[in-house]
């Protein structure tokens, strides 16, 4: 009997399907050539046809989450969370 393959794509959320990491990595791999180079990348991933604007969304979402990071940890509510959590991590 032959085993099933099972694909990683089958157990994420639809946003970590290797479609929207693979546009994602070639997209990110221009950041440190020029902006309009990753710009054109955005538009040929766009123009491939291989997207809707939904799932285009995700890739772009995807490449924002580093600032989308560095704003989270710098505000005044994870600051706090972080506090919070040491203050509990050293009663224990």
């Amino acid at each position: 009997m032959k085993k099933e393959r099972r694909q990683v794509d089958d157990h994420l959320p639809k946003w970590l399907h290797s479609k929207f990491l693979s546009a994602v990595h070639y997209i990110y791999e221009a950041r440190e050539m020029s902006k309009a180079e990753t710009i054109k990348r955005v538009d040929n991933v766009w123009d491939s046809g291989q997207f809707t604007d939904e799932e285009m969304t995700w890739v772009l979402t995807l490449l924002a989450l580093p600032k989308v990071n560095k704003l989270v940890m710098n505000s005044d509510d994870y600051k706090e969370f972080q506090a919070e959590r040491h203050q509990k991590e050293t009663r224990h």
